[in-house]
């Protein structure tokens, strides 16, 4: 058994095909295909059910990938530790985001890491809240910016960013803008907002609840950028952190009756000491906090 052979398993896995697998890793798809065989015979089980278009885990899959994902980690560990006897910091750091991230101090703290340390690869990935929380514990990811409405999931370490309470954002000279908008005002207007699984959606969802509101969302994107350019245009209505009308024209009015906030945090697996991870870890925390 190679360690190479581990991470091929583990990119088909992730990308879900050899296809993507094999262009993600640079290698031919039937490189992968054949060091995949020959992990399963040495191993005496199959890994994947291959389909013609989708692969799958067998029950031997699911129970391995966990095991696979802690020995490249392991091996990572020690790369890492040798690189720290000759005081560099290499290798590559996985970190997380809310999609359409354009927060400045986030930004900056990633600017700033790479320059820092030219050595290490920073790899970006947009996903939703809940997705990144369940990524950063399996080890898929090295660390994240989440929005949330409540307490993250058991495992994490949490940094606090930013709570703040629902908005909604209308051009000037709208009838809520400036007002005391409620819940249930919404329900005659056209209303956009972010996907199910983040937090803004979440906190907006669980104060209809406690309103006793139905909520109303007629469309959703996972850009906030789309969703305020689409109401400058007079589309709509947006629901989101008030903050994020910020350097727009638009009016930004705190919703009267929405008791569940919003929250951003920065999210690291429970003693994670890897240098590179803890060094942007910690760039990103003096920047957003």
């Amino acid at each position: 058994m190679e360690i190479g052979q581990l991470r091929y398993f583990v990119a088909v896995v992730d990308h879900g095909s050899f296809t993507a697998a094999a262009q993600r890793l640079h290698v031919s798809q039937s490189g992968i295909s054949a060091q995949l065989a020959k992990l399963e015979r040495e191993l005496g089980h199959d890994l994947l059910v291959r389909g013609p278009r989708t692969i799958r885990l067998t029950h031997a899959g699911e129970t391995l990938l966990p095991r696979a994902r802690e020995a490249i980690r392991a091996v990572e560990g020690v790369r890492q530790s040798a690189d720290e006897l000759r005081d560099l910091i290499r290798g590559r750091v996985r970190l997380g985001m809310i999609a359409g991230c354009t927060i400045p101090g986030f930004l900056d703290a990633v600017a700033a890491f790479h320059q820092e340390h030219p050595g290490v690869t920073v790899e970006l990935v947009e996903d939703t809240s809940d997705r990144l929380q369940r990524r950063t514990l399996a080890g898929e990811l090295d660390l994240g910016l989440i929005s949330h409405a409540g307490p993250v999931i058991d495992g994490l370490a949490t940094e606090s960013v930013s709570n703040e309470q629902l908005a909604v954002i209308t051009p000037p000279g709208h009838r809520l803008a400036g007002g005391q908008p409620r819940l249930a005002d919404l329900h005659e207007e056209t209303v956009l907002c972010i996907p199910p699984g983040t937090g803004i959606r979440t906190a907006f969802e669980q104060s209809c609840a406690r309103a006793d509101v139905e909520p109303k969302v007629d469309l959703s994107g996972s850009n906030p950028e789309t969703l305020l350019g689409l109401t400058a245009r007079g589309l709509g209505v947006c629901v989101l952190a008030g903050s994020m009308a910020g350097g727009t024209d638009l009016v930004a009015t705190p919703i009267v009756d929405a008791e569940v906030r919003a929250g951003l945090a920065l999210v690291i697996r429970d003693g994670d000491q890897q240098r590179a991870t803890r060094r942007l870890y910690d760039l990103l925390r003096a920047a957003l906090t």
